[in-house]
């Protein structure tokens, strides 16, 4: 950033800039993951003066920003878009644009710029901090940079800006009129009124996996609410899940014995019963009021307001169950053999395919459901991926540790597989938040997904 943009910016301060510039706090507010900021026309100006220029070409017309769990995206168009590929003044170093990104900084300030340009006749993009008017040492590359259908794009990984609960930007364009001129004049169109924009706020995403002996480990804005990491158990832990409508989760064990932290309510438990099959999972009602216990032979527990839909119980099965997901209409729910086969009980779940007729290169080890009743994923211990119905298809990890978790990103669209070694893989909508540094003592045996959408939600759940 030159000294010169930053006068404009400074002296573009108004009542208005302090009222609606300052980055606004999304605390008990909607979320808003995406924005459009429209441009007034007319209004570029000769950098360092007051003195306007009429150039469509460095004219901003309009911008946008949208934040994704994986990028935070921002666009920029101008009264005459020109493809900066072969566009002469676009090879000057004086001309490119500049998304002013605060997080933390009140008006007039910033802490980040994601400057866009062309070097060696490629379109790049980098972000710098605030400090650095110089551009000397950018913090990270752009995850893209194009131009397409006359706008403008560049895309950041959250986490080069520290992946802020909330942020704010203004767009500037720098021009030089005439590349072959070196004292022909750099012209600038910045925010109207230095108006940024309105605070867009970041998807809360976290995940919770936990050990063989109940120990938990937090990523993301999954909060830690308690574990059996330190108590003598009677069975190992066998899997878990997430509150749908907080922040607590439940752990199970293989003989069936329940263990509920923060919100998450204990409804029952098969702990004193004496089990034809152990447990090997657990799935929550969408209402976070009760939750399935199934057992290896496809024996279903229900407890809470979790309605029993039928079991393979009394069948005779080619192998044995290894995980179930409820429906998100509540309805009914899915049971996952090691094989593939599925089955589907309620009048919510329906059959949507399997692996029971494929043979695997290794068995399946759980399932997770789409958000639309409409789909289903299965997940092996090698971290092949197998989608039926609406659920996408993802190009899985192979190899490495066994996967022992799969969970569904809260929009249904993405999953966070788990490994024993503590190694979890993001697809689809979602990032991976973290990993364990090194294996634990004792494997990781399942994951689950934090599904609250709203930080107002989640900052009075602690």
């Amino acid at each position: 950033m030159t000294q010169s943009l930053r006068w404009r910016i400074a002296c573009a301060v108004t009542s208005t800039f302090l009222a609606v510039g300052a980055l606004a706090s999304p605390a008990g507010a909607a979320n808003i993951n995406s924005v459009t900021m429209p441009d007034q026309g007319n209004d570029v100006m000769v950098q360092g003066t007051n003195t306007p220029h009429p150039l469509a070409s460095a004219d901003i017309t309009s911008s946008s920003a949208t934040y994704k769990p994986t990028d935070i995206t921002f666009t920029l168009v101008t009264g005459n878009p020109e493809d900066p590929h072969v566009t002469p003044n676009w090879a000057s170093p004086s001309t490119g644009i500049s998304w002013l990104i605060r997080t933390t900084s009140a008006a007039p300030g910033y802490d980040y710029d994601l400057h866009y340009s062309v070097a060696n006749g490629n379109i790049v993009g980098n972000v710098y901090s605030a400090s650095d008017t110089t551009r000397a040492n950018p913090l990270c590359a752009a995850t893209m940079a194009a131009f397409s259908a006359k706008v403008y794009r560049a895309s950041i990984d959250p986490a080069c800006i520290g992946r802020p609960q909330s942020l704010s930007y203004g767009a500037v364009m720098d021009y030089k009129t005439d590349v072959n001129d070196p004292n022909s004049v750099v012209v600038s169109d910045g925010p109207d009124n230095g108006n940024y924009s309105p605070a867009l706020t970041r998807p809360i995403l976290g995940y919770w996996m936990v050990g063989r002996d109940g120990g938990i480990f937090s990523f993301g804005d999954a909060p830690f609410r308690g574990s059996t990491g330190a108590i003598h158990l009677n069975q190992p832990i066998v899997g878990m899940a997430s509150n749908p409508v907080g922040s607590g989760y439940w752990f199970v064990a293989s003989d069936g014995g329940i263990f509920a932290f923060g919100d998450a309510g204990f409804f029952g438990s098969t702990g004193s019963m004496k089990l034809n099959k152990p447990i090997v999972g657990m799935a929550a009602t969408p209402t976070g009021q009760g939750y399935y216990l199934v057992a290896s032979d496809g024996g279903i527990f229900s407890f809470g307001d979790a309605k029993f839909r039928g079991s393979t119980g009394n069948i005779k099965l080619n192998k044995p169950i290894v995980g179930m997901a409820t429906t998100p209409n509540g309805r009914g729910y899915w049971l996952v053999a090691s094989d593939g086969g599925i089955f589907a009980f309620g009048n919510g779940a329906d059959f949507f395919g399997s692996t029971g007729s494929i043979k695997l290169a290794q068995p399946i080890i759980g399932m997770a459901a789409t958000n639309s009743n409409k789909g289903y994923w299965f997940v092996a211990a090698d971290g092949g991926i197998f989608a039926f119905g609406d659920a996408l298809s993802f190009t899985p990890k192979l190899g490495g540790s066994p996967v022992t978790g799969v969970t569904a990103a809260p929009d249904g669209k993405g999953l966070w597989v788990s490994r024993a070694s503590g190694e979890v893989a993001g697809y689809g909508s979602v990032p991976s938040l973290g990993s364990l540094p090194q294996a634990p003592n004792l494997p990781v045996m399942g994951i689950a997904a934090l599904q609250l959408t709203d930080p107002s939600a989640l900052a009075a759940a602690h």
